[in-house]
């Protein structure tokens, strides 16, 4: 049966075009948290956070800095908001008196390793002039997704939409955000290694997952290898992430603590390096841990 809108006779909430146009570029903790300072006029990060049951203040913190650089909001410090400027259809290039222009074709060019075509050049030049991009943040942004395989200012356009969630606005914002994928890609790679995969057949939900490991839960290729242990031939990623998320329910954080549990510790631990996993008969050792569907508990995490 079809819906239709409700007469509705409370009070209204005017909403920016720009909000609008962001629906399909952002994640829904940001589209809220823009309705929420159009509501309030509250831009503190803590009660952000707060009132929109966000995950940690450096959520509301990226919020902010994302909806500054689409120009909802303006520094507090000082100064009239810019006006948003209407998005034109074709930039005249032999018009522009500017020499980031010139700079920016020449750099991207040599960046992609072949040669532009004017209207790949034009929507180069609007990251600039109407996207508010720095120069230096476009050009690094080039050199990132050519790295990728990915030629193309379209890629460079879907990059930094990505850039801006994550609170890039600067060249040092981009070069500590650079150092980060490559930490995480170095993560992905270990953890790929550890459970007998191809690095490039993760799933983002697996990087994703992996990450996690790492930079929110402190866990390390130690922690991950006795996981491993415990999952006896069920060696998925997914698998062996309901096992961390349960140790860190319980506050276990080292091998020492995990083994203390009893179900791998004394004279049950029958190698000190994780058996192939075409040897299922070292997965009778783990039966305690292997028994429970951590599948099941876990799944919706998916």
């Amino acid at each position: 049966m079809p819906y239709k809108l409700a007469e509705y006779h409370g009070d209204t909430l005017a909403v920016p075009q720009l909000v609008l146009s962001h629906l399909a570029q952002t994640d829904g903790d940001t589209i809220r948290a823009a309705l929420y300072i159009l509501q309030t006029g509250d831009t503190e990060p803590r009660s952000l956070a707060r009132a929109l049951a966000l995950p940690s203040v450096e959520a509301a913190k990226r919020a902010l800095q994302y909806w500054a650089g689409a120009g909802l909001l303006v520094n507090d410090r000082g100064g009239a908001p810019a006006p948003v400027p209407e998005k034109p259809e074709k930039i005249d290039l032999a018009s522009l008196n500017d020499p980031y222009v010139a700079i920016l074709c020449e750099e991207a060019q040599t960046a992609f390793g072949k040669a532009l075509s004017r209207s790949e050049m034009q929507r180069l030049v609007g990251l600039y002039l109407t996207d508010g991009w720095q120069p230096d943040v476009i050009l690094l942004c080039c050199a990132e997704v050519a790295r990728q395989g990915r030629r193309t200012i379209a890629a460079v356009a879907r990059e930094l939409i990505r850039w801006r969630e994550e609170g890039v606005e600067t060249g040092e914002d981009a070069e500590r955000h650079l150092r980060r994928c490559k930490q995480r890609e170095q993560w992905c790679a270990e953890a790929a290694e550890q459970f007998g995969l191809a690095a490039d057949a993760l799933t983002r939900w697996e990087r994703s997952a992996i990450a996690r490991w790492h930079e929110d839960w402190g866990i390390g290729r130690e922690m991950i290898e006795e996981a491993l242990l415990r999952a006896g031939n069920k060696t998925t990623i997914r698998y062996v992430d309901g096992i961390l998320r349960a140790w860190r329910a319980q506050s276990i954080t080292t091998v020492a603590a995990a083994r203390g549990q009893g179900q791998l510790s004394g004279s049950n631990i029958l190698a000190t390096e994780r058996p192939a996993p075409q040897q299922p008969a070292a997965a009778s050792a783990q039966q305690p841990l292997s028994s429970r569907d951590w599948m099941a508990m876990f799944d919706e995490e998916g």
